[in-house]
């Protein structure tokens, strides 16, 4: 039985999210510089220990966060991952407190990340990865198992494309069979994927097969310039955001969303709206984006008006980075954000 009024408000949402899982290692690096420094020391002496720094591990990956974070706020979630045994006992132990979501396994070999976290100029996430199975899948596995499940979820989400070489089989496989759904596209990072966009983005015009594609700021600077527009500048202003956000939107025929540091844009038929971030002092850097990308597709189905869907997604992903615990954050504090800013979860 729902709690909080957020997980009664999307309770009544199935959602489908595919197909990454990841091991992550994350690890906090006070100084970089310095990190680099005693790493080259003990490699001269044939190796040694750096203590001190401070690590925990998770079952995380984008489809896994994303699928957390449905769950959290009351949607009936379909998680697909490509993983093994192993990785089964690790997602049933972080999802053991919901009885709202279904893990579906497929055999293959997990993805494992150490995300370095520390201040370098800014706050930086950096991933060191090993993508695992995800590296080649192209769905057909699920279009032959759980065809029925994809027909009935109100919404899909497919994650770290640039992750997988046959992403562009895999959105054609699962987007074109799921013709009822809300499909969301989220890219990860792009920089060493961009050989593959072409074909993507001829098959989107051509078919229409996906409502929204997310992007970072990061993303957003990538494909910007692979389209031949202005790209955002590395400190790039709101109005850059916006313009950015247009302009894609525009050339791609596709609600095109932008989560940023600064705040949050949405573009949909020349319609621009953007949402300050809510200042909170971040614990944790990884994840945040997975936060964002669930909480923004479920009121997009809830028909929230993009002012309100963007604060919502904006206040989960601040309650994640501030109030984080092991993968865990709290909804009272994302009420607790939203009324800060006069929206009363009842009036959603």
């Amino acid at each position: 039985m729902s709690t909080n009024k957020l997980e009664s408000i999307f309770s009544n949402v199935k959602s489908t999210t595919l197909a990454d899982v990841f091991i992550d290692r994350i690890v906090k690096i006070p100084n970089l510089d310095s990190l680099i420094k005693q790493a080259k020391e003990k490699s001269t002496i044939g190796g040694g220990s750096i203590r001190g720094i401070k690590q925990e591990e998770i079952a995380g990956g984008n489809a896994t966060n994303i699928a957390y974070s449905l769950a959290k706020f009351g949607s009936h979630v379909n998680l697909f991952v490509i993983g093994d045994e192993f990785t089964k006992n690790i997602l049933e132990l972080r999802f053991k407190k919901f009885n709202n979501v279904s893990i579906n396994l497929i055999y293959g070999k997990p993805g494992f990340t150490i995300a370095l976290e520390t201040e370098y100029e800014k706050n930086v996430n950096i991933m060191i990865s090993d993508v695992g199975g995800i590296e080649n899948f192209e769905g057909e596995y699920i279009i032959n198992n759980y065809k029925e499940t994809l027909n009935q979820s109100d919404v899909i989400i497919i994650s770290n494309w640039a992750s997988n070489t046959k992403g562009n089989e895999l959105v054609k496989n699962i987007f074109s069979t799921a013709k009822n759904s809300i499909k969301l596209l989220d890219f990860a990072d792009l920089s060493t994927s961009t050989n593959r966009l072409s074909e993507l983005i001829e098959h989107l015009k051509d078919n229409k097969i996906v409502d929204m594609i997310s992007l970072n700021e990061n993303e957003c600077r990538i494909l910007t310039k692979f389209l031949g527009l202005e790209k955002i500048s590395s400190n790039y202003t709101i109005e850059e955001i916006k313009k950015a956000a247009s302009e894609i939107s525009n050339t791609l025929e596709i609600i095109i969303d932008i989560h940023t540091p600064l705040g949050s844009c949405s573009s949909q038929n020349n319609e621009i709206q953007f949402v300050d971030s809510f200042k909170v002092q971040p614990k944790i850097l990884t994840g945040a984006g997975d936060i964002w990308n669930a909480v923004n597709i479920l009121a997009f189905k809830k028909k929230f008006s993009a002012y309100n869907r963007l604060n919502i997604a904006n206040a989960a992903a601040a309650s994640y980075i501030s109030e984080y615990n092991r993968g865990d954050f709290p909804l009272t504090k994302v009420e607790e954000l939203l009324e800060s800013r006069g929206i009363n979860t009842d009036s959603l």
